[in-house]
């Protein structure tokens, strides 16, 4: 008789494994839920809003002037002009304003960007001048503006 109770002892091991279909099941349920009802939850009522007048906002002025790059122009005649007073012309007398104005732009936001650039006939002097100047007072982000040629594409 014992033979016998061991038998039907070793029969019955217990499984230690968690059944999932279950699981798997009310997931699939809950997802096909979701799916039909989403649909429905995103229809919108339409409104049309009444208008009011612009406010210049002075955060967003202030940030476009900082996207937008400052650009020094050495014209044919060897003068200078700025993109902020593109019809004030400046002479080598007003360089040393102009030097500390760029100084001053760049210590307030030293990620900007300054360029020069040169017209063709320009004295190339005064276009290396500039860049020199400003190289040595401290503004790090200084480059050259050119004009790549059409035929060498």
């Amino acid at each position: 008789m014992q033979t016998g109770f061991r038998r039907q002892r070793q029969k019955r091991r217990l499984i230690a494994e968690i059944n999932v279909v279950p699981y798997v099941d009310v997931t699939l349920v809950l997802l096909i839920i979701f799916m039909v009802t989403a649909p429905i939850v995103q229809q919108a009522v339409t409104v049309e809003l009444p208008q009011t007048p612009q406010i210049v906002d002075q955060k967003q002025q202030a940030s476009e002037d900082e996207t937008r790059p400052f650009v020094i122009t050495v014209t044919k005649e060897g003068m200078y002009k700025t993109s902020e007073q593109p019809n004030i012309i400046l002479s080598n007398k007003d360089l040393e304003s102009l030097v500390a104005e760029v100084m001053a732009r760049s210590q307030l936001n030293p990620n900007k960007m300054i360029y020069i650039q040169g017209d063709r006939a320009a004295p190339y002097g005064k276009v290396v001048h500039i860049f020199v100047l400003l190289k040595s007072n401290g503004v790090e982000q200084v480059a050259l503006l050119t004009k790549p040629e059409e035929g060498t594409r």
